[in-house]
């Protein structure tokens, strides 16, 4: 069938309504019009279900005449229960639903229902009501009493249809079944007077038969299923993928139709001089001379005061209520409401008219036959000073600034005196964004230190008007849902409030969202930037055409939106030494779609603004290569914010200065833990990561404890080994790791342990822990390096470094096997005269070579070469910056030069990592203080 929407093929009648002839259904014999099908004998046992499908439509005196035969074998207790109760819906003030047979056949048994008096129940509700749809149309049901697994069912029903709007116009439409659908026996039939003037048509692509004449008329058949139809791009205009659609009617234009409609929306819309519709419009005036302000005042009338109701009373499918009865009730569907505009912008002496519009497909339209059917919407079109308004008054929140916005419709049909024809609505580029999101990101902290952010987002149209029902309702369960979806988006961010507000007067929704977050710089190699550019992330324009069928289908792009953003970044240290890199400055435009952007560093504050404009339109095949090279352009068009090489790190303050700088986000986050859910620990496990990163291990510990009490995960009780680490409390690391292992076995997880294990001293538990190990090939490298640090733990040097050595004769080239081996050298100071050459290929081996110049630098160390470690050691902190095992072993070396700084590296690196000292002590590696 075709969609129902504020105007369909179908008429509406409420129930309050009288009495109609057909509110009651009728038990005849099919007329005689109707051409019989019979059942093909193969396909009662075997084939498809659907044994037969029978549509024919009889086009004749204003009337349209749909009859049905459908046959179906019920071959399993689904379709049993799928078939067994059967409902048809008509509209009784337009015509009548007869049953001409309703059959069981079973064997050669016919077992006639009609004939035994099963009749349907009429059923008088109106299931659109939650939609806002009053349609009146009746219901006929009845549950198939008998009916058997292995029974046909053959069902004939008709409905009839003449619409009071239409006259003695008439339309049929008829979905065609492709390929691969399969029935025994399918076809339609559309048959009218040959004296008539019809048109008919199928589309797209659909080759039809000729027709037949017999008997005084003329017959178009159509054997189902049709081809099955070529496959079309997803980026194709929605015209070449539409439904395939056998379309009849007596229009012979769309003037035609135009002029057949429009008096009874004419005639609606005169109003009483001294009514109340005529008082409304000399209100507007009294307030505005401006043919635009006076317009905009009638459209927010007409949207806000007149309530959404799809009134199909008394033929109110294609008949309009009148304008002041719509006032008068307050109520009314896209024609009553289009009417009603449209008569108080004439009475303003603007000229107006409604029309006729589709708001899926409208595309094709000047492809389509002429009916009304093909339009499921009506919207009103107001000329000023030269320039077509296309308003719509069912929508909402039209104002000034989009009182200009051209729906995406592609095509109207006024309704006119003498009718018109179809009017290209061409798009315009929106004036006024959609969207504007202004975010700024607070890091005046420090790079490596929580953001303070703040998200105000203003919504404008109909999008925004949804804001104005939650504001009103003050809801703080939907305030806290809106800022958990966009704080918690990124993944680390924690609201600390929610801000809603509504402008009446401009129709704009506003959102305010604040709160805390991990910092917004990435760290990597020793590169401090921030991603910028955020709006050419998301251009890619890559239409597939290779197929030969595809070459000449256009790309459609879909519009109109306008979207802004203002990202702010305030930066540490008054901004000293930032830069921006890559494409500050963008005007460019790909597929109907423009892009801009501007940047600016000043003082300790960055901004970029961006905006991104999409038309609705099409690209020709001809010109989809320079679309597709301005897209990648755009797309590369990259914007980097960099921060200096000498930035302050979190690990160089103080104790009370690290406290100082982030009292602001601790209370933030201590916000985010009182407004959460009580079976919400995201807050709870955010601040607990909060603390670790600025060094607060017993607060952190103190989180990390109240999380596992109610929520506890293996993650959870490694995390809380960390801490315990951190702590000294080696024992108490022990156990969670045991728990992390009983709820999510791993031997990574074991390795841990076992190494923990060895750092208490008990090395014999530890290997005995490794042998009961269940240890694959792929896991052998892991568990090699863990058994030769515990042996070399127990004394056993020289066995731990056999272990390593014979695992590289297999893989020589794996570079994580050259670190460990490298490592275990300088540890234990041993084998040391090939230990620099086989730390050096561990290096140029490496993807993150970090780690393995530390393993180098402390072969360099047990040498005695303290300049050649400091530099590794440089090195490594360069890439990393946090690399505090790095800067321990620095600061030991300086004090062993002499140079006191090295107290100050030993002291940064211990307030990052304490258990430093104890570890390296196992070593005979301890500063001399």
């Amino acid at each position: 069938m075709y969609k129902l929407g504020c105007i369909s093929a179908f008429a509406m009648v409420a129930t309050s309504t009288p009495a109609y002839a057909g509110e009651e259904v009728r038990y005849e014999e099919a007329p005689d019009w109707v051409i019989a099908a019979d059942l093909a004998p193969d396909t009662l046992a075997a084939g498809p279900s659907d044994i037969l499908y029978d549509w024919q439509h009889r086009l004749e005196e204003g009337m349209v005449h749909e009859y049905n035969d459908r046959a179906v074998r019920i071959d399993n207790p689904e379709s049993l229960m799928s078939e067994g109760t059967l409902q048809y819906s008509w509209a009784p003030d337009k015509g009548d639903l007869f049953i001409h047979r309703l059959e069981i056949l079973r064997g050669d048994e016919v077992i006639d229902l009609a004939a035994k008096g099963v009749r349907f129940e009429i059923l008088r509700r109106e299931q659109g009501l939650e939609s806002r749809l009053l349609d009146g149309r009746l219901t006929a049901t009845v549950a198939v009493p008998g009916l058997q697994e292995g029974d046909i069912l053959r069902v004939a029903h008709s409905i009839t249809l003449a619409d009071q709007a239409l006259g003695e116009e008439v339309q049929a439409f008829q979905y065609l079944p492709p390929a691969p659908w399969r029935a025994g026996k399918a076809r339609t039939i559309v048959s009218w007077p040959t004296a008539y003037d019809i048109s008919y048509q199928a589309g797209p692509n659909i080759d039809l038969p000729d027709v037949v004449e017999r008997g005084g008329y003329t017959y178009l058949t159509v054997d189902l299923p049709i081809a099955k139809p070529d496959e079309m791009p997803e980026d194709a205009p929605s015209r070449f993928s539409r439904p395939p659609l056998l379309r009849a009617g007596s229009f012979a234009s769309w003037q035609e139709l135009s002029a057949v409609m429009e008096p009874h929306f004419t005639k609606a819309a005169i109003v009483s001089p001294s009514g109340n519709v005529a008082g409304e419009v000399a209100s507007i005036m009294a307030q505005s001379d401006d043919p635009l302000k006076r317009t905009e005042l009638a459209v927010r009338l007409v949207q806000d005061q007149v309530s959404y109701l799809l009134d199909g009373l008394d033929g109110g499918n294609y008949l309009p209520q009148s304008a002041e009865e719509t006032w008068e009730k307050r109520y009314g569907d896209c024609k009553a409401k289009s009417v009603l505009l449209m008569s108080i912008l004439r009475q303003m002496g603007i000229e107006a008219d409604v029309v006729l519009v589709a708001t899926e497909g409208g595309d094709a339209l000047p492809e389509l036959l002429p009916i009304p059917a093909n339009f499921d919407h009506m919207i009103v079109r107001a000329t000023i000073n030269g320039t077509d308004y296309w308003i719509d008054g069912t929508s909402t929140a039209t104002r000034m600034h989009n009182l200009a916005e051209v729906p995406a419709f592609y095509y109207a049909l006024p309704l006119q005196p003498g009718g018109a024809d179809l009017t290209k609505m061409t798009d315009r580029q929106k004036l006024f964004p959609d969207s504007v999101m202004r975010m700024t990101f607070d890091q005046s902290a420090g790079l490596d230190l929580p953001m303070l952010f703040s998200i105000e987002m203003e919504i404008s149209g109909t999008t925004g008007a949804s804001i104005q029902s939650v504001v009103d309702e003050d809801d703080p369960e939907v305030r806290k849902q809106i800022g958990q979806r966009f704080g918690r988006a990124g993944g680390t961010g924690q609201v600390t409030s929610v801000l809603l507000s509504y402008d009446e007067e401009l129709a704009i929704g506003n959102i305010l969202i604040k709160g805390v977050s991990d910092s917004a710089f990435d760290f990597d190699q020793g590169e401090i930037t921030m991603d910028m550019g955020d709006t050419n992330d998301n251009v890619s324009f890559e239409p597939n055409r290779i197929r030969p069928k595809w070459r000449d289908i256009p790309v459609a792009t879909y519009g109109p939106r306008r979207d802004h953003t203002i990202t702010t970044v305030i930066l540490p240290e008054g901004g000293k030494g930032f830069t921006l890199t890559g494409t500050e400055t963008i005007d460019d435009r790909f597929a109907n779609t423009q892009i801009m952007r501007k940047s600016s560093i000043d003082g300790d504050r960055v901004t970029v603004e961006e905006q991104t404009i999409s038309d609705l339109g099409e690209i020709p095949v001809e010109k989809l290569a320079e679309n597709r090279h301005a897209a990648l352009r755009i797309s590369k068009a990259d914007l980097t914010l960099n921060a200096p090489e000498n930035i302050t790190w979190r690990w160089e303050l103080d104790p009370d200065e690290l406290a100082a700088r982030t009292r602001t986000a601790r209370n933030a986050y201590n916000v985010a833990v009182v407004l959460a859910d009580d079976d919400d620990f995201a807050p709870l496990q955010s601040r607990a990561n909060f603390f670790r990163l600025i060094y607060d291990f017993d607060n952190a510990l103190t989180d990390i404890n109240a999380v596992i009490a109610e929520q506890p995960t293996a993650d959870l009780f490694l995390t809380r080994s960390g801490l315990h680490v951190s702590l000294g409390q080696l024992d108490a690391a022990i156990a969670d790791i045991q728990t992390a292992y009983d709820l999510s076995p791993s031997n990574d997880t074991a390795y841990y342990q076992a190494q923990l294990i060895a750092r208490t001293g008990d090395t014999d538990r530890a290997l005995e822990l490794l042998e009961l190990l269940p240890v694959s090939e792929d896991e052998q490298d892991g568990f090699i390096d863990t058994q030769s640090f515990i042996l070399g733990m127990a004394g056993d040097v020289g066995t731990g470094l056999t272990m390593l050595e014979e695992r590289l004769l297999e893989k020589s080239e794996s570079s994580s096997l050259l670190n460990a081996d490298c490592w275990y050298r300088g540890l234990h100071k041993v084998g040391l005269g090939d230990a620099v050459a086989q730390c050096t290929r561990a290096v140029e081996r490496a993807d993150y070579p970090a780690s393995v110049l530390d393993s180098r630098a402390m072969v360099h160390f047990a040498k005695g070469d303290y300049d050649a470690a400091i530099a590794d050691l440089d090195a490594a902190l360069k890439i990393a910056p946090a690399l505090s095992a790095s800067r321990y072993l620095r600061g030991i070396i300086l004090l062993e030069q002499g140079k006191s700084e090295g107290r100050e590296q030993i002291e940064m690196a211990l307030r990052q990592t304490p258990e430093l000292k104890d570890y390296y002590a196992l070593f005979g590696i301890e500063p001399e203080l």
